[in-house]
């Protein structure tokens, strides 16, 4: 079982379209995936179960002791069955406050995980998509993490300064508590054209200021394309996909590649 979490404090930067990706390409290699909905805006629940539901989250997990295997809904995508999904809704806003008065508030997740991890074993491996928010919530998750990705929107500066002060915040947090950095970081970049574009230039030159992101950076970079928007809308891999329309297209080969090189580096 090897726990990943997708998070970065700048929103819009394709960090839960990419946790879609990353779980259903890993479906398909006959891996068993937990995708744990993290997130107050709902979107993976939404991209692969439902808008609206009346399922427990993680909030009723911590709050009132509900087991894993009660919170757990098998297999929503149907043709995706190695994808299990613990659901967000609304009622998660509330979750950072409640964290707030519990003792050895960072580490309720640790604890909850613990208790379950007779279920939780079972996977191998479990995707959290976290609000981009270094909150309690987030805390909770990252560090109980095997592996942290953070997605980077190309030609947008703003989301290398959240990575940045995502990775200042968190290492900080660390010394504090007197924990040891183990997790496997990896920073990857979304939404890429190759065009030269003077906000493309700027962008590089930007994060090349950073070591320590240019460090986590993977190789393998993710196109701009529509194929990726329509993947999500009709409840396919990339793979699948392409094969429905009768095309290849690059964005495939990146996504496998890329898996290939997380997979390498132990961040999958």
């Amino acid at each position: 079982m090897k726990i990943v979490s997708l998070f970065n404090v700048k929103g819009g930067v394709g960090k839960t379209t990419l946790a879609y990706l990353i779980a259903l390409n890993l479906s398909k290699k006959d891996k068993k995936v937990l995708i744990l909905d993290g997130d107050t805006q709902a979107n993976f629940t939404q991209f692969i179960y439902k808008i609206v539901h009346n399922k427990k989250t993680i909030l009723d997990a911590f709050k009132d002791d509900i087991s894993a295997e009660e919170l757990i809904i098998k297999s929503p995508l149907k043709d995706y069955p190695n994808i299990d999904l613990i659901p967000s809704d609304l009622s998660l806003s509330v979750l950072s406050e409640y964290l707030t008065i519990k003792t050895s508030r960072e580490k309720v997740a640790f604890k909850w995980f613990k208790k379950n991890i007779s279920t939780l074993k079972n996977y191998d491996y479990i995707l959290i998509d976290l609000s981009p928010s270094y909150d309690l919530i987030a805390r909770n998750f990252l560090f109980i993490s095997d592996s942290i990705i953070t997605p980077l929107e190309f030609q947008d500066i703003a989301s290398i300064r959240g990575c940045e002060l995502f990775y200042q915040k968190y290492n900080e947090d660390l010394e504090e508590m007197g924990e040891i950095n183990e997790a496997k970081r990896a920073i990857v970049i979304n939404s890429y054209t190759s065009r030269k574009l003077t906000s493309g230039d700027i962008f590089m030159d930007y994060l090349d200021r950073f070591d320590s992101i240019k460090k986590d950076l993977a190789d393998v970079k993710i196109s701009e394309s529509t194929i990726v928007k329509n993947c999500v809308l009709n409840k396919l891999s990339i793979d699948d996909y392409c094969r429905k329309i009768k095309k290849a297209h690059k964005v495939r080969e990146e996504l496998n590649d890329l898996i290939e090189e997380l997979i390498n580096k132990e961040v999958l």
